[in-house]
């Protein structure tokens, strides 16, 4: 297997699927095609310890992914440095923050040509999320790792007290840089926010398929209408979207469609299983909805022959297979190219703030109890912890917050007598 002058990338996050349906993913080198030894025992350690869905570990296993590009720009081998226990010097930390920091295809570009490539626009690096998850994986990778060695050291004192000291000195630095992240994340620098009151009316109108600005094909316009307009009317995430069923839904009068949680369905034939990572819930469906995917399903589904071989509610319009999770980032990354005033960071994770942001406006104009309003919206969402939604309720959060401070405001200026005086 030889490495693509276009993606110079010498490693690959592969998917393997299991004969009962179990999915799990492997770090690849991709010139020899062999997952690599420590990643597979790290992410192995976190399925059984923590029993992640093999998603979230194929996620970690990407983050994990630039501590060993890296290495690959340095002429370093990160498991040989943990295996000897000469770790990484603050220099090197640094410069391991600085490259997960940055863009992949600025990563892979100095990979490929040994010169530093930053993006030329403004934003130098990953948003603070992605940034946080990469050096986390990182962190969580050599914690796991040189743990393993030292507990082999242990015959040896000496030895095991050093290996120990560089450890912790090591792991101190790194955890330095993650805490770091996170409080910019808690600051609320670079979070994601719900689209602008502007925005929202302009995907609505732009997506219904007989607008004359739609950017899809003919064939495929209804479907990404539904897809659109279930993501941004129940909130729900992309991942859950296309697990649906068809035998999920309800649409009769009052219509309902139920989102489960089903890892490691033997139905779904996808490699990369979309998963629900929230709690199972049965969500309304309003009579538009209803209309929107019966139709969908009578007269688009039913249309291709090799839909009928699975349940699954959303399909690929050529094959009838159930839709891929890539398949749906391509058709936001058409509506954030094609059509303007979009968010350039459109996606199905900022629909859901959207839903939020939309949420909070209906508990205001309707004078919802905020008990009320945050049992609700955890059950919606699907989350046990109703602390979840301070996530999504940014915008929210300071649109409430700069309201209150300008009635303050105005209270300072009627108790104080302010006048407005002419001083010219």
């Amino acid at each position: 297997m030889f490495l693509s002058t276009k993606n110079p990338n010498p490693f690959a996050v592969v998917s393997v699927r299991f004969l009962k349906g179990e999915r799990f993913p492997f770090l690849v080198r991709k010139e020899t095609g062999l997952p690599l030894e420590g990643p597979t025992f790290w992410s192995l350690a976190l399925r059984r310890a923590q029993n992640l869905q093999s998603s979230t570990i194929e996620n970690d296993l990407r983050s994990l992914m630039f501590l060993f590009l890296w290495a690959e720009l340095r002429g370093v081998s990160v498991e040989g440095r943990l295996a000897e226990g000469t770790f990484f010097s603050l220099t090197e930390i640094i410069d391991i923050s600085n490259v997960i920091g940055r863009y992949r295809q600025g990563v892979l570009a100095e990979l490929a040509t040994n010169v530093v490539k930053l993006p030329s626009d403004q934003a130098l690096g990953v948003d603070v999320d992605e940034r946080r998850n990469r050096l986390s994986a990182a962190y969580s990778f050599i914690e796991f790792t040189s743990a393993d060695i030292q507990s082999q050291l242990s015959p040896w004192p000496q030895r095991a007290k050093r290996y120990a000291s560089a450890r912790n000195d090591c792991l101190g630095l790194l955890r330095g840089y993650v805490t770091s992240v996170g409080s910019r994340r808690k600051n609320g620098a670079g979070e994601r926010e719900g689209m602008e009151r502007a925005a929202v009316v302009q995907l609505r109108r732009v997506i219904e398929p007989q607008h004359p600005d739609n950017p899809f094909r003919a064939d495929v316009r209804f479907r990404n209408y539904v897809i659109v307009r279930l993501l941004l009317d129940l909130g729900i995430r992309r991942g859950e979207l296309l697990g649906i069923r068809v035998d999920d839904l309800e649409l009769g009068s009052n219509g309902t469609v139920m989102v489960h949680r089903r890892p490691d369905d033997p139905l779904d034939p996808r490699t990369r299983k979309p998963n629900t990572k929230t709690e199972s819930r049965l969500l309304a469906l309003n009579g538009r909805l209803v209309e929107l995917v019966h139709e969908y399903v009578l007269r688009h589904r039913s249309a291709l022959p090799a839909a009928r071989r699975h349940p699954f509610l959303i399909v690929n319009s050529v094959d009838g297979a159930p839709l891929s999770l890539s398949a749906v980032n391509k058709i936001f990354e058409a509506l954030r190219e094609r059509i303007p005033d979009l968010p350039d960071d459109l996606s199905p994770h900022v629909l859901r703030h959207t839903w939020n942001d939309a949420f909070s406006e209906h508990a205001d104009l309707n004078r919802i109890p905020a008990e009320h309003e945050v049992k609700w919206r955890a059950r919606l969402m699907g989350w046990r912890n109703e602390n979840s939604a301070q996530h999504y309720l940014k915008r929210t959060v300071r649109r409430r917050s700069n309201e209150e401070l300008r009635v303050m405001q105005d209270g300072f200026d009627i108790k104080g007598g302010d006048q407005k005086n002419d001083y010219s």
